[in-house]
């Protein structure tokens, strides 16, 4: 069985450090080197195969290798930061979803970065919707009956999402407090991570169908 509800719809960014760059690189020829695009999400998600696809195309446009590395971890936050603090030669690109940007940094006292002032923003890639979704052995079928079943167990079921203070968990939290049920969040690093542990059969299944 499969449930599933579009929750929201988020936007993709990409955003380069001082993409303007400086005297010394207004001298030359941009690009003439390898750009890096970070993506600050782990690898096997949405943004890591949009970053794969645009980076071929941005690699094929500009005549430089294109190089995409996947700096995952607390909420999109140690990518973000590796970007801001870069060079301001526009050889090093942040591709990101915006929630990162907007809910980050009023999530942790020190984000590593100002999402104003690190930032010239390039253009939206994508946007992509949120679903929520159980595995086929889920004695859930629609939204309706995880909330009536999430009632009877409180603090008994859990839900996944990319990492804390990301927009997936946010949604949870949110659909938490307007059902009056509480579940439990398990982060992961990237999403992909998670919806591994989300299938029939997993060590994450096997614990909630035990509780």
């Amino acid at each position: 069985m499969r449930m599933t509800f579009s929750l929201a719809v988020a936007a993709l960014a990409a955003a380069a450090c001082g993409v303007t760059g400086s005297a010394a690189v207004a001298a030359d020829k941009y690009p003439n080197k390898p750009i890096k695009l970070i993506v600050p999400q782990g690898p096997g998600g949405a943004n890591d195969a949009i970053a794969r696809i645009f980076g071929i195309e941005l690699q094929q446009g500009l005549g430089q290798p294109v190089l995409v590395e996947n700096r995952a971890g607390a909420g999109g936050t140690i990518g973000t930061t590796a970007v801001a603090k870069a060079a301001p030669d526009g050889y090093t690109l942040l591709l990101t979803v915006t929630s990162a940007h907007v809910v980050a940094p009023f999530l942790y006292k020190n984000a590593g970065f100002d999402p104003v002032k690190d930032f010239v923003p390039i253009t939206t890639l994508a946007t992509a919707g949120y679903l929520l979704v159980a595995a086929t052995d889920f004695p859930a079928n629609t939204v309706k009956e995880l909330i009536d079943l999430a009632k009877t167990r409180p603090e008994q079921i859990s839900f996944a999402s990319a990492g804390n203070g990301t927009l997936n968990h946010l949604l949870g939290e949110l659909l938490q407090k307007q059902a009056g049920i509480r579940l439990v969040h398990v982060p992961y690093k990237s999403s992909s991570a998670s919806v591994t542990d989300v299938t029939p059969g997993s060590a994450l299944n096997r614990r909630q169908r035990s509780s």
